[in-house]
């Protein structure tokens, strides 16, 4: 569970044990043995530091962890059921209802300022929708984490910016920072506001030049009596307003501490307008469009030294906390972008607006959703009925299901108080890619409008900008290729994924064996000795495990609703992960202190975390099933038979392309349980130069 202010209190006056340094220097040592330069040093140590502090903030071993390496439980994946309080789901609701009101009259946006209009943040916050993840005490209504994935799924598909909006409100900062780490004067001070709607929050941690390594961050706030006085650029940060509040990562000067262990978090109240101390420019983004994205400069800028936000020297450990709990987010609307692009191929915009019958496909077997699979023809047939098509959209739908359960499931692990690093990095690629994935393939079938301006948004950004040019009659609206940017940007939120599937995954995946076994025994050799007994130690480890992952079985205990199919993939992807925990040892072991270079074999691009983030999606989707329906079996043994070839290092097989393609068939079938459950109810734009209506673009 998180500390309690009492605890946290205390910890703030705690100074490191004799262990504690000697196991920092260590790192160290170790790391200049291995023929690290000095910077690589300071920036991995840093890093390193940052991610053990954080991991203190939390209790229990991460269920991801324990089945790589023990006798984990596969009811620890199991992202669990949508139960929020009714006072919760009230608020949730009138927020729908609000934002639909305005969507559907027109009237949701300030196409001058690009903006949300003033009347939709006000009504937002009249509802409660600012304070939903705020305890009742400071004025919310306490929602939990983990039942907050259906609101942003929601929001996304309402507009996404919406659900950017709330996260960044909520999960990075500043309610989630302020709560795990502020005192009880920094809670009562700041969250009745921001539960109110009168704050709006952002979190700056990027600055020009940093973003995948924070250790090299430059922003600096020096002591000085009773404030700080704090120079620097933080840039981009989304949702930074003029009379928000925002989450600065610094570097502190004053405190006397080390280099490389010299990070804070300060809570910072934007200024109402610019100053001699402080700049702002709104950035021209092609993606978050409604949103306020900004760079901003501090000189000189006094901040009282009481806005600190937990002790001095752990700001990265609280940032690092705080985007843990974000990724669940991103793979969380990620998905729900999958769908959305799904939709838009699949149905038909015109019949949504009229409510006309879609007439059945002449021959059985096509698709009949009425949209672009179904009237563009290939070869005298619907593009639909192409297999390469389905395999497309059957993958897609696959990835969207598994990537919105790993995105709930890291919820739930947060909302209990449980760290699951690699899990959260799990989340956030698997969904992302998949993303990326998908609309790389709508793109492609779309065709060549894909590159047509979508006139809406053209001429909507002109008006913005002063240029008197009026709306066409008849607009060409372009979600597919206009959107691209916002697909593309997933993959770089909270991390870029690479530096997260070859850095940080491969970090948190193997910190306690370093700790407890390859840190001893570097020490000995740096030393001069052998280390005879720490070898052994650990080399019984690696026995132990390597048994496990031969022998061990698979406890599914306490897991709901445990019918036979649903047995079988669960026991099936946790032996898989047993496998995989004797492949990280069989890697440390032969690579020893460079094991962390091997990217290649740890990362992604059929590497470790790649295999997992397979066997992780296999797994917890099929946890998600509350019956045997025939659909869903589907998809639960394409996800399966995925991760067998991922294990095997091969991305795909014929098998596998003919599993696909029937969960594609479905997809575009408007009658099957996976269409109306996924993508049925979905609003969508125009076809871009629908050909059927030509005559009013010529």
């Amino acid at each position: 569970m998180l500390k309690t202010d009492s605890q946290h209190s205390e910890a703030q006056v705690e100074s490191p044990s004799a262990d504690e340094a000697a196991s920092k220097d260590a790192v160290a040592m170790i790391l200049q043995q291995a023929g690290k330069t000095a910077d690589e040093i300071a920036a991995l140590s840093t890093l390193d530091d940052a991610d053990s502090s954080a991991e203190t903030q939390f209790s229990g071993e991460a269920p991801t962890i324990a089945s790589l390496f023990g006798k984990g439980k596969a009811r620890e994946f199991d992202a669990g059921e949508f139960s929020p309080t009714a006072e919760v789901a009230e608020v949730m609701g009138k927020s729908l209802d609000f934002l639909m009101k305005h969507k559907k009259a027109g009237t949701m946006f300030d196409n001058q300022r690009m903006l949300f209009r003033k009347e939709i943040i006000q009504g937002l916050a009249d509802v409660g929708f600012f304070g939903l993840a705020i305890p009742k005490e400071y004025g919310g209504s306490g929602a939990k984490l983990g039942d907050l994935g259906p609101l942003l799924r929601a929001l996304t598909f309402v507009h996404p910016d919406l659900a950017v909006m709330f996260e960044v409100h909520n999960f990075l900062g500043p309610v989630t920072p302020i709560l795990d780490f502020g005192t009880e004067e920094q809670k009562q001070n700041y969250l009745p506001r921001m539960a109110r709607g009168e704050l709006l929050g952002s979190f700056a941690l990027t600055e020009p030049g940093v973003g995948a390594d924070p250790s090299k961050l430059s922003m600096k706030a020096r002591l000085e009596g009773d404030k700080y006085v704090v120079n620097g650029v933080k840039w981009p940060i989304t949702n930074v307003i003029y009379g928000g509040i925002c989450v600065l990562v610094v570097k502190l000067e004053g405190h006397d501490l080390k280099p490389g262990r010299d990070s804070g978090m300060i809570v910072f109240e934007v200024p109402p307008e610019d100053n001699a101390n402080f700049r702002m420019k709104r950035n021209d983004l092609t993606a978050f469009d409604y949103l306020w994205n900004a760079r901003f400069r501090l000189i000189d800028c006094e901040i009282p030294a009481s806005c600190l936000l937990g002790p001095p020297s752990k700001g990265l450990a609280q940032a690092f906390s705080s985007l843990a709990k974000g990724r669940g987010g991103i793979g969380v609307n990620s998905a729900a972008k999958t769908f959305k692009l799904l939709a838009h191929l699949i149905l038909d915009p015109e019949f949504q607006k009229t409510g006309q019958q879609q007439q059945e496909a002449n021959q059985a077997g096509e698709p009949n959703g009425g949209g672009w699979t179904s009237f563009r023809a290939t070869f005298g047939k619907p593009i639909g009925c192409a297999p390469r098509i389905q395999t497309w959209v059957g993958r897609a739908t696959c990835h969207g299901l598994a990537g919105r359960v790993l995105g709930d499931l890291c919820f739930r692990l947060a909302a209990n108080g449980v760290r699951d690093e690699t899990q959260g990095m799990i989340a956030k690629v698997y969904a992302t890619k998949g993303l990326l994935q998908t609309a790389i393939n709508c793109y492609q079938i779309q065709g060549g409008r894909s590159v047509h301006t979508d006139e809406v948004r053209k001429y909507t950004r002109l008006q913005a900008q002063g240029v008197d040019r009026q709306m066409p009659e008849n607009p060409i609206e372009n979600y597919i290729g206009e959107n691209m940017h916002e697909f593309t940007i997933a993959t770089v939120y909270e991390g870029p994924n690479p530096v997260l599937a070859d850095v940080g995954a491969p970090n948190a995946m193997t910190r306690n064996i370093r700790n407890r076994y390859l840190e001893p025994i570097g020490v000995a050799e740096v030393n001069g000795k052998f280390g005879l007994m720490l070898k052994a130690k650990f080399g019984w480890f690696i026995a132990r495990t390597v048994m496990g992952s031969w022998f061990g079985g698979c406890d599914t205990s306490g897991v709901d609703n445990l019918f036979p199919e649903k047995q079988r993939y669960i026991k099936k992807a946790m032996k898989r992960n047993r496998v995989l925990g004797r492949r990280v040892l069989l890697i440390i072991a032969q690579y020893q202190k460079k094991f962390m270079d091997q990217s290649f074999l740890l990362g992604d691009e059929g590497g470790v975390f790649d295999q997992l983030c397979g066997s992780l999606a296999s797994l917890c989707f099929a946890l998600s099933l509350d019956k045997p329906q025939s659909e869903y079996l589907k998809v639960a043994a394409a996800l399966d038979l995925e991760s067998q070839l991922k294990m095997k290092g091969i991305s795909s097989s014929p098998k596998l392309q003919a599993a696909w393609a029937e969960v594609g068939r479905l997809m575009m079938d408007k009658n099957s349980q996976l269409h109306r459950d996924l993508i049925g109810d979905i609003e969508i734009a125009d076809i871009p130069l629908d050909p059927r209506f030509i005559e009013r673009f010529i």
